[in-house]
C-alpha cells in the first residue's frame, strides 16, 4: 500500500515538474512588446498594460508586454539604434517628430484614428502631431510641457511685490504683484526684517531664501530670447531633413547688408540685458545677486531647505537656504506642494527688463508630449503580410488607450502631468490643480513691445510644393511700442527647432553667467556682445542635417 501511494506520488510530481517546466518554457516563449516611456511612470503604465491585455489575449497569444524609460527625452536616441528593435507605442517630446518620422518610426495617425485624436483632445495639442505636410503623426498625450514660477508664498508675503487683494490662479487671495521682476524678487528676499525667517531660522544675509531659474538649460533660456522678439524658421526637404535655418537671436539684416556688423541688433542687445538683469542686484551693482541660484535645468532639491553656494566678491558663504521661489513645469508640482504645504503657489513668469527699464514679457517654450506608434517594431514586421494590418490598427487602439481619460487622470495623480484628453481635463483635481492653472495663464499672457521701443523681426511666407515642401521667402518687418511679439502670446510652440539649435544657446547664457561670477561683466564692450551674439546666430544657422 505504501509503495503504492509512493508511486501515484511520484507520477503526480513528475506531472507538477512537467507542468511547471512547461510553463516557464511558455512564459520563455513569449514574444515582447515595447512601450517606452518615463521611468516615474513605469507603474502606472504598467497597470493599464496588463489591462489592455487582458482585453485583448487572443490578438496578443504568444506577447507580452515590457516597458523601458527610454520615452520622452531620450525617444529619438534610442530608436534612432534600429526601429525595428524600438517600442511598438513610445512617448516622446513634439520637437522630436520630425527626426522620428525621418527615421520611419512614426506611423501616420489618418481616418478613424485621426478622428478619434481630433475628438478626444484639444485642438492645439491635436495641431502640434501634424507636420508641413499637413499630415499627424501622433496622438496628443500631455499639454503640460511648458514653465512658469512656483514660490513659496511665506516667503514674499508681506513684501513690496506682495498683493493682498490679487487672486492667485487657484482662486486664494494673495499673489505676486503683476509685472514683478527677479530684481524684485530678490529685493523682496533682501529686504525680510526680524530675528526669524520665513522657515523659522534666523534671517541672515544667506538664509533669505534664493529663486533659481535654469539659465544653464537652453530651454528655459530660449523664452527670454522670444520674449524681445527673436525667433527662429527651418525648411525641410521631401525627406524631412533640415534644408534651411534662420534665426534672428541676435541682429536682423536689411536687403542688402554684407555681414552682420550692417545688422540691427536690438534683439541681441536687448536679450542680453535681460539675461544680466534676471541674476544681478542693479545696473549700478553688477555682482551676482546672492538670492539666485543657478540650475543647469537636471533639477533641485525639494525639501524645505537646499545647500547653496555663492561666490560673492571673492567670499565663499556655505549655508542652508531656504528654495524661496523656482522656474519649473508640472513634473515638479507634486513635490514641491508636499515640500511648502499650505505656502505653496505658482503664477506666471517673471517680467525681464533691459538696461533702460523696459519690460519684456518673458515667453514660456510650449512643448506637448505625444504617444507615436512605430510601424517598423518587430510585432508588426513578423507578421505574417495579411496580419500585418491588423497588428498595427491594434498598436494604435493601444495607443489611444494609453492616451485615454483614465489612464491620463491616474497619471496626473501620481506625477502631475497634465493631459490633453479633454474629458480628463475635467476631472475635479485636474481642473483646479494651481501648476496646470498657472501654466494655461502664461500661455495666455497678453506679449507686446514696450512703449518707445523701435526694432525689426522676420516673417516668412510659405509657399507648398508640387512635392509636398514648404518653402519660405523671408520679410524684414519694423516692430515698435504696442506691437506682438510674435504670436502676441506669453508661449512659443515647441515646433521642430534647427539641428544646431540647443547647445549654442545654452553655452551663451553659461559664458555670460560665468562672466558675471567671475566680476568680469564690465569687459564686455558693446563691439565683444555683437561678436557673442552674431557667433550664436551663425552656429544656430550652420548645421543642416
Amino acid at each position: 500500500m505504501k509503495k503504492t501511494w509512493k508511486k501515484i506520488l511520484c507520477v503526480v510530481m513528475a506531472m507538477v515538474l512537467v507542468a511547471g517546466i512547461a510553463s516557464v518554457l511558455s512564459a520563455c516563449s513569449q514574444k515582447v512588446i515595447l512601450v517606452w516611456g518615463p521611468d516615474d511612470h513605469k507603474e502606472i503604465y504598467m497597470e493599464y498594460l496588463e489591462k489592455f491585455a487582458a482585453e485583448h489575449e487572443e490578438e496578443l497569444a504568444g506577447y507580452k508586454f515590457n516597458y523601458a524609460g527610454s520615452g520622452d527625452a531620450g525617444a529619438y536616441d534610442a530608436m534612432a539604434t534600429d526601429p525595428r528593435s524600438g517600442a511598438g507605442v513610445y512617448t516622446f517630446a513634439n520637437d522630436q517628430m520630425a527626426n522620428l518620422r525621418n527615421l520611419g518610426a512614426l506611423a501616420v495617425v489618418s481616418g478613424a484614428n485621426l478622428t478619434w485624436s481630433e475628438s478626444n483632445n484639444i485642438a492645439a495639442a491635436v495641431d502640434a502631431t501634424k507636420l508641413s505636410d499637413g499630415k499627424s503623426y501622433a496622438y496628443p498625450l500631455q499639454a503640460d510641457n511648458g514653465y512658469y514660477m512656483y514660490y513659496n508664498k511665506a516667503a514674499f508675503r508681506g513684501t513690496a511685490i506682495w498683493d493682498e487683494n490679487k487672486k492667485n490662479v487657484d482662486g486664494t487671495m494673495g499673489d505676486l504683484k503683476d509685472g514683478y521682476t527677479f530684481r524684485e524678487m530678490y529685493a523682496a528676499l533682501q529686504a525680510q526684517t526680524g530675528t526669524e525667517g520665513y522657515a523659522g531660522h534666523p534671517v541672515t544675509t544667506w538664509n533669505k531664501g534664493v529663486v533659481t531659474w535654469p539659465m544653464g538649460d537652453s530651454w528655459y533660456d530660449s523664452g527670454v530670447f522670444f520674449a524681445v522678439g527673436g525667433d527662429y524658421n527651418v525648411a525641410y526637404d521631401a525627406k524631412g531633413k533640415q534644408t534651411n535655418a534662420d534665426a534672428w537671436f541676435g541682429y536682423t539684416l536689411p536687403d542688402g547688408a554684407s555681414g552682420y556688423r550692417d545688422g540691427d541688433f536690438t534683439i541681441g542687445k536687448n536679450a542680453f540685458e535681460c539675461f544680466k538683469n534676471s541674476i544681478t542686484l542693479s545696473n549700478d551693482s553688477l555682482a551676482i545677486s546672492p538670492n539666485y541660484l543657478y540650475s543647469d535645468g537636471s533639477g533641485f532639491p525639494l525639501n524645505d531647505y537646499i545647500t547653496y553656494y555663492s561666490d560673492v566678491n571673492d567670499a565663499q558663504h556655505w549655508g542652508e537656504t531656504p528654495l524661496a521661489a523656482a522656474m519649473c513645469g508640472t513634473w515638479k508640482a507634486k513635490e514641491l506642494q508636499a515640500a511648502w504645504g499650505e505656502n505653496y503657489a505658482a503664477t506666471v513668469l517673471p517680467v525681464l527688463e533691459n538696461d533702460a527699464g523696459q519690460h519684456f514679457t518673458m515667453k514660456n517654450f510650449a512643448g506637448y508630449k505625444h504617444m507615436g506608434v512605430n510601424p517598423q517594431c518587430s510585432f508588426v514586421t513578423s507578421a505574417p503580410t495579411d496580419e500585418a494590418a491588423a497588428r498595427l490598427n491594434l498598436l494604435h487602439e493601444l495607443a489611444q488607450y494609453l492616451c485615454g481619460p483614465e489612464i491620463s487622470v491616474a497619471r496626473y495623480n501620481k506625477t502631475g502631468a497634465g493631459p490633453a484628453n479633454k474629458q480628463a481635463l475635467e476631472d475635479p483635481a485636474v481642473a483646479a490643480d494651481a501648476a496646470l492653472l498657472a501654466l494655461n495663464a502664461q500661455y495666455d499672457r497678453v506679449c507686446v513691445y514696450p512703449e518707445g521701443y523701435h526694432g525689426y523681426e522676420y516673417e516668412f511666407d510659405a509657399t507648398e510644393n508640387s512635392d509636398g515642401t514648404i518653402s519660405y521667402t523671408r520679410r524684414l518687418v519694423e516692430k515698435k511700442g504696442g506691437d506682438p511679439v510674435g504670436n502676441g502670446l506669453g508661449f512659443r510652440t515647441q515646433d521642430s527647432v534647427p539641428a544646431n539649435y540647443w547647445t549654442p544657446i545654452q553655452n551663451f547664457a553659461n559664458v555670460l553667467h560665468q562672466e558675471i561670477v567671475d566680476g568680469k561683466l564690465d569687459n564686455f564692450s558693446e563691439s565683444k556682445i555683437e561678436q557673442y551674439l552674431a557667433q550664436l546666430q551663425a552656429d544656430i544657422q550652420a548645421a543642416a542635417q
